[in-house]
C-alpha cells in the first residue's frame, strides 16, 4: 500500500507541476489523489479488501505521499515553467 502510494505521489506530482496548476488548486488535485488512492485500496484491490482496519487505508503513507507529490510538483513546474526576471 506505502509503495503505491509512493507511486502516485510522484506521477501526481508531475501532473501537477505539468497542468501547471498552481496555489488552491494545486493543493485540491493532491488532495483529490490521495482520495482517489484510498477508495483503490479500500473498494478496487481485491487483496486490501480483506483489511478489517478502517485506519490504515488512510493513515498508511500520508505523510509520505503530500511530501513526495509536493516536492515533484514543485521541481516540475520550476522546470517546465521558469521565472524569467
Amino acid at each position: 500500500m506505502y509503495y503505491i502510494r509512493v507511486l502516485f505521489a510522484i506521477i501526481g506530482g508531475i501532473v501537477t507541476g505539468v497542468m501547471n496548476l498552481t496555489g488552491i488548486t494545486g493543493l485540491s488535485f493532491g488532495i483529490l489523489l490521495y482520495v482517489v488512492t484510498y477508495m483503490l485500496f479500500r473498494y478496487g484491490i481485491p487483496s486490501f479488501t480483506q483489511i478489517t482496519e478502517v485506519k490504515k487505508f488512510y493513515l498508511t503513507g500520508v505523510f509520505s505521499f503530500f511530501l513526495i507529490w509536493f516536492v515533484f510538483w514543485v521541481i516540475s513546474i520550476n522546470m517546465l515553467y521558469p521565472v524569467t526576471a
